[in-house]
Protein backbone atom coordinates (compact mmCIF):
# COMPACT_ATOMS: atom_id res chain seq x y z
CA UNK A 1 0.00 0.00 0.00
CA UNK A 2 1.30 3.36 -0.99
CA UNK A 3 1.80 6.34 1.29
CA UNK A 4 -1.42 8.44 0.48
CA UNK A 5 -2.96 5.40 0.69
CA UNK A 6 -2.04 4.47 3.78
CA UNK A 7 -3.02 8.40 4.75
CA UNK A 8 -6.40 8.20 3.44
CA UNK A 9 -6.98 4.68 5.59
CA UNK A 10 -5.95 6.46 8.50
CA UNK A 11 -8.05 9.56 8.12
CA UNK A 12 -10.90 7.56 7.43
CA UNK A 13 -10.34 5.41 11.02
CA UNK A 14 -9.75 8.12 12.66
CA UNK A 15 -12.92 10.00 11.57
CA UNK A 16 -15.22 7.07 11.91
CA UNK A 17 -13.66 6.86 15.58
CA UNK A 18 -14.52 10.38 16.31
CA UNK A 19 -17.44 10.77 14.33
CA UNK A 20 -20.07 12.21 16.74
CA UNK A 21 -23.68 13.87 16.88
CA UNK A 22 -24.88 16.09 14.00
CA UNK A 23 -21.98 14.78 11.48
CA UNK A 24 -22.97 13.70 8.44
CA UNK A 25 -21.29 10.70 6.63
CA UNK A 26 -22.05 8.86 3.57
CA UNK A 27 -22.16 5.51 4.57
CA UNK A 28 -22.76 1.55 3.53
CA UNK A 29 -26.48 0.76 4.31
CA UNK A 30 -27.51 -3.38 4.09
CA UNK A 31 -31.07 -2.99 2.14
CA UNK A 32 -31.47 -6.48 1.90
CA UNK A 33 -29.91 -9.74 2.60
CA UNK A 34 -27.47 -9.13 -0.93
CA UNK A 35 -27.57 -6.01 -1.81
CA UNK A 36 -25.79 -2.75 0.09
CA UNK A 37 -26.75 1.30 -0.37
CA UNK A 38 -24.59 4.17 0.09
CA UNK A 39 -26.29 7.19 1.89
CA UNK A 40 -25.30 10.08 3.60
CA UNK A 41 -26.43 9.54 7.08
CA UNK A 42 -27.01 12.22 10.08
CA UNK A 43 -25.70 11.02 13.45
CA UNK A 44 -27.88 11.07 16.46
CA UNK A 45 -26.19 9.01 18.82
CA UNK A 46 -22.41 8.24 19.42
CA UNK A 47 -21.99 6.13 22.75
CA UNK A 48 -20.81 3.30 21.85
CA UNK A 49 -17.56 2.67 20.63
CA UNK A 50 -18.54 0.05 17.89
CA UNK A 51 -21.71 1.67 16.35
CA UNK A 52 -23.38 5.14 15.90
CA UNK A 53 -27.38 5.89 15.57
CA UNK A 54 -28.23 7.25 12.04
CA UNK A 55 -31.11 9.40 10.77
CA UNK A 56 -30.97 8.21 6.84
CA UNK A 57 -30.65 11.11 4.35
CA UNK A 58 -32.03 11.28 1.10
CA UNK A 59 -31.57 14.19 -1.84
CA UNK A 60 -34.85 13.77 -2.89
CA UNK A 61 -37.46 16.12 -2.00
CA UNK A 62 -39.18 15.75 1.40
CA UNK A 63 -42.00 13.09 1.67
CA UNK A 64 -43.68 14.27 4.44
CA UNK A 65 -43.44 16.77 7.62
CA UNK A 66 -40.58 14.71 9.09
CA UNK A 67 -37.76 14.88 6.26
CA UNK A 68 -35.90 18.37 7.55
CA UNK A 69 -34.10 20.11 4.40
CA UNK A 70 -30.86 21.05 5.23
CA UNK A 71 -28.26 22.81 2.53
CA UNK A 72 -25.19 20.63 2.22
CA UNK A 73 -23.19 20.19 -0.87
CA UNK A 74 -26.60 18.91 -2.62
CA UNK A 75 -30.14 20.05 -1.13
CA UNK A 76 -30.51 16.94 1.46
CA UNK A 77 -33.57 15.76 3.50
CA UNK A 78 -33.35 14.37 6.90
CA UNK A 79 -35.30 11.73 7.45
CA UNK A 80 -36.10 11.92 11.24
CA UNK A 81 -38.60 9.09 11.54
CA UNK A 82 -35.68 6.46 9.76
CA UNK A 83 -33.38 5.68 12.23
CA UNK A 84 -31.12 3.21 12.42
CA UNK A 85 -28.14 1.40 14.24
CA UNK A 86 -24.95 1.44 12.08
CA UNK A 87 -21.32 -0.19 12.48
CA UNK A 88 -18.74 2.49 12.81
CA UNK A 89 -17.22 0.46 10.02
CA UNK A 90 -20.38 1.05 7.09
CA UNK A 91 -18.68 4.87 7.49
CA UNK A 92 -17.66 5.52 4.41
CA UNK A 93 -16.59 8.77 4.74
CA UNK A 94 -17.10 12.42 6.70
CA UNK A 95 -19.16 15.06 4.62
CA UNK A 96 -17.57 18.65 5.43
CA UNK A 97 -20.78 20.54 5.85
CA UNK A 98 -22.81 20.78 8.77
CA UNK A 99 -26.62 21.85 9.21
CA UNK A 100 -26.64 25.57 10.23
CA UNK A 101 -28.39 26.12 13.67
CA UNK A 102 -31.80 26.54 12.58
CA UNK A 103 -31.75 23.66 10.42
CA UNK A 104 -30.51 21.59 13.24
CA UNK A 105 -33.07 22.79 15.64
CA UNK A 106 -35.83 21.60 13.14
CA UNK A 107 -33.94 18.20 12.89
CA UNK A 108 -34.07 17.70 16.99
CA UNK A 109 -37.85 18.70 17.09
CA UNK A 110 -39.03 16.29 14.51
CA UNK A 111 -36.64 13.60 16.05
CA UNK A 112 -38.31 14.22 19.44
CA UNK A 113 -41.95 14.29 17.60
CA UNK A 114 -41.08 11.08 15.55
CA UNK A 115 -39.95 8.99 18.84
CA UNK A 116 -42.95 10.43 20.86
CA UNK A 117 -41.13 12.61 23.78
Amino acid sequence: MNSKNSSTRAKLDQDRRQAKHADFFFADFIVSSQMTRKSPVFIIGDSDEQDVVVCKCTSHPARNEYDIKVELKKTTSVRTNKIYTISRDQLLFKIPQTANQEEYKKIMEMLAKALHM
